[in-house]
């Protein structure tokens, strides 16, 4: 009798406690966070958000990446793996409610209604708001270990070409943080993304001097044609090689509209006569994540177009696409994920359902 009291005793607080984030990459303020999580909950579940997006200067690690990197690392730091779940996270833009709903049935998974649930995190900005989205959990406080941010990591990495081996774990496991980071900087990928910073740094730069920080309209075309989808590949930064929306900035002296048919003409050839928006200009919709460019503030207005006719008419790439195609709309949203500029993916999965344009 007295040992079974001495086992409930020594029972968590927490049946699991829930630590999202987008470790680009993984560090050791990371593995401090679960360690503290350790010593409060039976498990941990590691929900690696911005799980399936294209390479970008913020989100330059793949989810299988980041998975390897996380597992190789941990058992290198004596943690037991058998503690440890890890599920991905997609990004929602514009439907929180489908993040929220995702994040919840990942932990479902493992969770009973009678689980005891906690979620880590530290109060530093405003992108720890996550920390109130799940009321029902509770929260384990963790500091902000020495200061450390994946940010500031990854600004010594693509501007001064620089491992910052403070940040990463004694690893010498092949599949561990330092390793994977050692190879990927001897490939193209990383030179294209050490181009990109180069890029919008110079970008940023020239309007540093503004009184304000600038906001910057742009337009994108949603060319919809049986079931097909129209998008350009990019041929310069940002989103080098990059799938997206045909699009651009909005000149100083155009209506909306018309920035959408220049753009989209100028892109891809695709011409939408005056005469025809009427019957085929079906909505337009404005994208406003305040983090949906690394440029800067950039809001966006979509035209959500659809054509007629059942053969796919000819379009050619010119001006800043490198190529431009017609894709099956159910393609687009089962494999491209992460192969499309910026928000792009998300634009066209909200229009996607808001629209109803699968049935």
């Amino acid at each position: 009798m007295g040992s079974l009291k001495q086992k409930e005793s020594k029972r968590m607080k927490y049946d699991y406690a829930v630590f999202i984030g987008r470790f680009q990459p993984f560090h050791v303020g990371h593995l401090h966070n679960i360690r503290y999580g350790l010593l409060h909950a039976e498990k941990i579940i590691i929900l690696i958000g911005s799980a399936f997006r294209a390479p970008s200067i913020k989100n330059p690690f793949s989810y299988e990446d980041r998975w390897a990197m996380i597992l190789s690392d941990l058992k290198a730091s004596g943690i037991d793996l058998e503690r440890i779940i890890i599920e991905p996270v997609s990004d929602w833009f514009y439907n929180e409610a489908g993040w929220r709903n995702e994040a919840q049935e990942r932990v479902e998974q493992y969770a009973d209604k009678d689980s005891h649930i906690a979620i880590i995190g530290h109060q530093k900005d405003a992108s720890s708001y996550y920390l109130k989205c799940f009321p029902a959990w509770q929260h384990i406080d963790v500091t902000n270990f020495d200061d450390f941010n994946a940010t500031d990591f990854r600004v010594k990495l693509f501007k001064d070409h620089i491992l910052d081996a403070d940040y990463l774990i004694d690893n010498d496991d092949d599949r561990g943080s330092l390793k994977i980071l050692q190879s990927y900087m001897q490939t193209s990928n990383y030179q294209a993304l050490c181009d990109e910073f180069t890029y919008i740094a110079s970008y940023k730069a020239s309007w540093q001097d503004a009184p304000f920080k600038p906001v910057f309209v742009t337009t994108d075309a949603m060319v919809l044609c049986n079931k097909h989808l129209l998008l350009i590949q990019r041929k310069q930064a940002p989103g080098k090689n990059l799938w997206a929306l045909p699009g651009g900035f909005l000149d100083q002296d155009e209506r909306i509209i018309d920035g959408i048919l220049r753009e989209l003409e100028e892109g891809t050839t695709l011409s939408i006569m005056p005469e025809e928006i009427p019957q085929t200009l079906i909505a337009q919709e404005v994208f406003d994540h305040p983090d949906r460019s690394l440029r800067g503030r950039v809001i966006t207005h979509l035209g959500l177009i659809m054509l007629p006719q059942k053969e796919l008419p000819q379009v050619t790439a010119q001006d800043d696409a490198k190529a431009v195609k017609w894709v099956k709309l159910d393609d687009v949203l089962e494999k491209m994920s992460d192969c499309l500029m910026d928000d792009h993916y998300q634009i066209i999965k909200f229009m996607t359902s808001k629209y109803k344009l699968i049935t």
